[in-house]
């Protein structure tokens, strides 16, 4: 499967097939704690009223608290009914269709880019390159990234506890493991991911786009994998944020969490 078709099931998917605000709000647990947990992470370095591009921003689930902080949003997501839910339920944010890789916004203009879905629906490395250098760009000197991946350890782990292995292609999940190829053979249903990262790749990704001070932490801890089949109850939420607290320390384990993020600085 090349972009442009895995591009068209991202529209499908998203528009008809699945409610990501959902995701990080009602469905789990670990949905919940990586919603917290993001939120935590970017709103403990953005300055008072910063201007906020978040980049596949999808219906707003993190534009909303944003806005409501003060920030000046735009939000930018390539499917235009996630969009439209944006601009209906968000009225402080701008709501615009685009691309990650292409983005319609002058140079130096925002003071932190949100790319918290686009880097793992890109396949290939140039694509993935050209969003780091969009945001790169569009950020005014000394102005923040923060980059979301899939982590591939966690990715593997969860295929073996779904038991859905039974049906890729040989060495699939070493493949995966070694360089982040998505495992399905004809992936046209599903999630459509394109790429898994380890923390350190998601890291040199950010380096070699310029970004500096780069530090890739684990956003739902080492226990979010499990944490996925459970009901989004109060103390499972705060037990799973305490573990995933103290993982920031911990560097190594960060490929454990479902998702990894990126954080870096356009250099003054």
């Amino acid at each position: 499967m090349d972009q442009a078709e895995r591009d068209q099931w991202i529209q499908d998917y998203y528009a008809r097939r699945f409610a990501e605000s959902d995701r990080l709000t009602t469905r789990s647990a670990n949905g919940q704690i990586e919603f917290l947990r993001v939120q935590q992470l970017v709103s403990s370095r953005l300055r008072e009223s910063s201007r906020v591009l978040d980049v596949g921003g999808a219906t707003g689930v993190h534009a909303r608290w944003l806005a409501a902080d003060g920030h000046s949003v735009t939000l930018i997501d390539p499917v235009p009914e996630q969009v439209a839910a944006a601009a209906t339920h968000i009225p402080d944010a701008r709501a615009l269709v685009g691309d990650a890789r292409d983005l319609q916004v002058e140079d130096g203009s925002v003071d932190a880019v949100l790319l918290l879905g686009p880097l793992y629906h890109l396949q290939d490395r140039a694509d993935r390159r050209r969003a780091w250098r969009e945001a790169y760009r569009v950020l005014v000197p000394g102005g923040l990234v923060f980059g979301a991946g899939i982590s591939r350890a966690a990715a593997a782990l969860k295929i073996v506890l779904a038991r859905s292995f039974h049906d890729l292609p040989a060495n699939a999940l070493l493949a995966l493991l070694e360089d982040g190829t998505d495992v399905r053979a004809i992936p046209t249903e599903g999630f459509p991911g394109g790429h898994h990262h380890s923390a350190a790749e998601l890291t040199d990704e950010a380096v070699a786009a310029g970004f500096t001070g780069v530090t890739t932490v684990g956003i739902e801890g080492p226990a979010g994998l499990g944490l996925e089949m459970l009901p989004p109850e109060d103390s499972l939420v705060s037990a799973g944020l305490t573990i995933a607290d103290a993982a920031t320390a911990a560097p190594p384990i960060a490929d454990l969490s479902p998702h990894l993020l990126a954080i870096g600085t356009r250099p003054t």
